[in-house]
Order: C-alpha cells, then structure tokens, then sequence
C-alpha cells in the first residue's frame, strides 16, 4: 500500500511530457527592406528587417536596423500586439546606433539610443504601415514619422531570396 502511495504521489508530482515541451511556432513571415547604400564600400546597408513567430495566441518577433552600417542592429521590442483578423500589427522597440557626444560635461560619449514605434498592416507579400523614431533620452520629444514597406523574402526549399540581393 506504501508503494503504490508513493508510485502516485510521484506521478502527480513529475511534469507531463506535453507541459514539458515548448508550443511550436508558427512563422508569419520575414519581412525587410534592407538595401546597399553607398557606391564605394558594398558592405554598408539600411534599412529595416523583421522575422513574425506564431507561438499560441502569442506573436513574437525578431527586429533589426541598420543606417549605413556593415550590420544591423537588434532591437529589443517593447509592447508588440499583433491582431491576425485585422492584420494589423504594432509595437515599440529600442536599439543603439553607435555613440554619441555625451550633453554631461567631463562625459566624452553615451550610447546613441534610439525609440522606434511601428503601427502597419501585414499583407501576404508585405508590410507596411508608419514608423516614427525618437531619442530615448528625451521622453518630451515627438518622434518623427515615415511611411515604410518592408517586402516578404521569397522563401523556396533550399533558396530564401533576401531584398538586399536585388
């Protein structure tokens, strides 16, 4: 009878393989319009790129920026909403475009961070929408605004077409 005690304490108590295991995700879609800017140095690129994951009711995603550098850089998204029906998908991120001199005297440089807030429809082959930017030091400060596209890679089996090979 202790036995069998045990042997059902142990099984309520231990995970289920089910909860165990993370929800899949589902890949909405990549989406960039990331170009080479400048004739002299075709390493240096701008723009946007961002990767949408269905996870449940949950969206998720990946963001990048690049202005004119040789890599993007990744943003931390803040307050993503995503409504499927609508296809109407915000949020607001953070990222660093490098340094900059710093306003506090003896302080040579800071992080150049920046606020970026995206409000825009995700279509099958794009999404667009208006995208504003701001100083992240200065909360008093409008952001300021820009329509933008970002186009869907063309995904195959073995092939992911980028924008910025076009």
């Amino acid at each position: 009878m202790k036995f069998l005690a045990a042997f059902l304490i142990t099984v309520c108590l231990l995970p289920t393989a089910q909860a165990a295991e993370p929800a899949p995700e589902r890949l909405i879609g990549h989406y960039s319009n990331m170009r080479i800017v400048g004739a002299d140095d075709p390493h240096f690129v701008s723009g946007y790129d961002i990767t949408l994951y269905q996870r449940e009711a949950e969206t998720v995603a990946v963001f990048a920026v690049a202005i004119g550098s040789e890599e993007p850089a990744h943003a931390t998204i803040k307050d993503l909403a995503y409504d499927p029906k609508k296809k109407l998908l915000t949020f607001t991120a953070e990222y660093s475009s490098g340094s900059t001199p710093s306003p506090v005297k003896g302080e040579p440089f800071r992080e150049d961070l920046n606020v970026l807030i995206f409000s825009g429809i995700v279509r099958q082959q794009s999404i667009s929408g208006k995208m504003g930017i701001r100083d992240f030091y200065c909360d008093q400060c409008k952001p300021v605004f820009k329509r933008v596209t970002l186009k869907r890679f063309i995904e195959t089996s073995t092939l992911v077409k980028h924008p910025i090979e076009d």
